[in-house]
């Protein structure tokens, strides 16, 4: 009789526990509401102000670009140096073991040694290459990361203080097939940038 009464409570627990849970469905449901239209401004044609800079610029003129350039550039073809080296020292040692297995003139043991050397040796080499290759090129990417977000902070500001709309991006590669050079604001833009770079720097006791 117990067991009897035990089972009739658990299943009307369940029932009101599904009840509820439907409930709240509902509830949620009730309250979601329907997006509303957004409040996009029309902007005049006639006093809209577009211009544009030359990206390829910013390399020679950005000073702040300029020098991680040529940071970046330093540090990789030092690495590479670096490797080429240790290439040759490996391809001299390869070749020593080869003239004394021609000429005979090392032991069993001393051939085994060099022959143990020449794999430890290119071993190392292929590790540095892919670890300091990773180190090396996840540096020029971050280096890239921070370079494009002060473009595009700088870029803002820029903007907001020559009351301009639109700046477009020319390059290489790009999207723009032609726009009038009167919307040419290149240098005016890298003084902007340089100017910027000058007053982070100061903040930054550099």
């Amino acid at each position: 009789m117990k067991l009897v009464h035990f089972i009739a409570t658990g299943l009307i627990l369940g029932l009101t526990t599904v009840a509820c849970s439907d409930k709240k469905d509902s509830d949620a449901a009730a309250k979601t509401k329907e997006e509303s239209a957004p409040a996009i401004p029309t902007v005049d044609s006639k006093g809209l102000k577009i211009a544009f800079y030359y990206s390829d610029s910013l390399k020679d003129g950005f000073t702040y670009y300029k020098n991680e350039d040529a940071r970046i550039t330093k540090k990789g073809e030092a690495f590479q140096n670096e490797m080429l080296g240790k290439q040759r020292l490996l391809e001299q040692k390869a070749q020593n073991y080869e003239k004394y297995m021609r000429e005979g003139t090392l032991t069993g043991s001393d051939m085994q040694n060099m022959e143990n050397e020449i794999m430890r040796m290119r071993e190392q080499l292929m590790n540095q290459q892919q670890t300091r290759g990773a180190q090396l090129e996840k540096e020029t990417n971050e280096a890239l990361t921070v370079l494009s977000k002060k473009i595009e902070v700088a870029g803002k500001k820029y903007c907001e203080k020559y009351g301009i709309d639109i700046l477009l991006i020319h390059g290489q590669g790009g999207q723009i097939n032609f726009i009038n050079d009167k919307m040419n604001v290149t240098q005016s833009f890298i003084d902007f940038l340089n100017h910027e770079q000058e007053i982070m720097d100061k903040d930054l006791g550099k």
